[in-house]
């Protein structure tokens, strides 16, 4: 199972959600560590000013130690639970809290000395002072704990915890929505270069917008563009070398039918039948290179009607040869559209013959021409079949036609036709027999009447 979204806004709103979160983290551990620290300090310079004030009350008279402290000094201790000793240097009680019996830790220490005592039976956790009262002439020890947590700078300190940590939660939220912002302006070129990629179909224009790109894309779209432009070459290249073959074969095949139209023999109308479907590949072979260089130049603009009716009367004789028949249905006024009048002839043309070659016999073909602008081809045949009918695979090449002697040119003339003039082919089928094709042009209102 795969964690990481597939497309980069994704991972790169999960990496700033990641940053963060150890952001705030880190944040939340930096100040817990240095509250705790000046808490400890705070702590310890209390223990250090109370020990302080029970020394101000300590003296020597006349040999003999006294320490007689301070009521005030003793009702804070005991209002923060807090208990003292006074010890000479025997380590016997000189003056104690209520209840104090014997020293909390051992004594005979130069230096001051922090200790801990564990949480007992009833009582919590003490962490206390021992420390040398100095400027006395005998040896002085005074012991100081209190209960943890009962110092007043640590009630300040949670309270101050307590306080501030609904922060956090807002504040991550207003980080990871600017980050998410701030992403998706930043690959919002990037978004307008994948809709560019999406719309490239054969034949078309086959460059990426670099304008307004960041420098770190720009260097990708400039890779990809180099690699079209290759690829823009070897496709020309190879439809070049198609042209010129099926130049090359054409006088070939009409010297060979014309000499076998003067043979009687039974076998030379077969191989004659044979050449004349020889000719019509070499013919749409011819089409499929002349449709690659096509190039919509400002200013053509064809009569979907007369293009049409060209087309019909063309393969008329072939039609009704065959005993099939054709009708062609077209408006009272012109039909414009701008185009090659040309390459929709050799469009129109392929599409009679795919509905010529289906259409059973006594089945009539149907050329109709509406205001869309469109043109209808409909058949009395069978209809397409479904791999024919999926027009992605009809762009990608993988369709072959289902006639012994086709390959399949006829409908991808067809498809590069459409897809030169901006428009696009649709296949169908009829509820009753018979198969429907609609070349649909772009809407051309704009040009002016005939």
């Amino acid at each position: 199972m795969k964690i990481l979204p597939r497309d980069v806004f994704g991972r790169l709103v999960l990496g700033l959600v990641g940053v963060s979160l150890v952001a705030v983290a880190v944040g939340a551990f930096y100040l817990y560590t240095r509250f705790h620290n000046t808490h400890s300090l705070f702590f310890e310079g209390t223990l250090q000013a109370f020990i302080g004030d029970i020394a101000d009350d300590i003296h020597v008279v006349d040999g003999k130690l006294t320490a007689n402290v301070d009521a005030t000094t003793r009702k804070r201790i005991a209002d923060e639970s807090g208990r003292y000793v006074v010890l000479d240097e025997k380590g016997d009680i000189v003056a104690a809290s209520p209840g104090v019996t014997e020293r909390f830790t051992s004594f005979r220490t130069v230096r001051p000395l922090y200790f801990w005592i564990p949480r007992q039976a009833e009582e919590g956790e003490y962490y206390g002072l021992s420390a040398r009262i100095p400027d006395v002439p005998v040896p002085v020890y005074v012991q100081l704990m209190f209960p943890k947590g009962h110092i007043i700078f640590e009630s300040v300190l949670h309270e101050f915890m307590k306080d501030i940590a609904w922060i956090w939660l807002p504040f991550l939220l207003a980080i990871l929505a600017v980050n998410v912002i701030v992403v998706r302006i930043a690959l919002s070129p990037l978004s307008q270069t994948v809709e560019e990629a999406r719309a490239i179909q054969p034949g078309g224009p086959a460059t990426l917008t670099e304008k307004g790109l960041p420098d770190d894309l720009l260097a990708l779209v400039r890779t990809v563009n180099a690699a079209f432009e290759r690829l823009r070459e070897a496709h020309r290249l190879q439809e070049e070398f198609v042209a010129d073959m099926a130049h090359e074969l054409r006088t070939p095949l009409a010297v060979m039918k014309a000499e076998l139209a003067t043979m009687k023999d039974p076998h030379a109308r077969i191989l004659e039948h044979d050449l004349g479907a020889m000719e019509r590949l070499v013919e749409q072979l011819l089409d499929r290179a002349r449709v690659c260089r096509f190039n919509l130049e400002p200013g053509k603009i064809v009569d979907l009607r007369e293009v049409a009716r060209e087309a019909s009367a063309f393969l008329a004789p072939r039609i009704v040869g065959r005993g099939r028949m054709i009708e062609v249905i077209a408006p009272d006024v012109p039909v414009l559209v701008a185009g090659g009048r040309d390459d929709v002839f050799r469009a129109v043309r392929n599409l009679v013959e795919n509905a010529l070659e289906h259409t059973p016999e006594k089945g009539l073909i149907s050329v109709e021409i509406t205001g869309e602008p469109a043109i209808v081809v409909r058949d009395q045949g069978p209809g397409f079949p479904a791999q024919v009918l999926d027009r992605e695979a009809r762009r990608s090449g993988r369709v072959r036609s289902e006639r012994r002697e086709g390959v399949g040119l006829g409908l991808s003339i067809v498809e590069r036709t459409m897809m030169a003039h901006g428009g696009d082919l649709t296949l169908s089928n009829d509820p009753g027999p018979g198969g429907r094709a609609i070349m649909r042009f772009p809407d051309a209102g704009w040009l002016p009447a005939a």
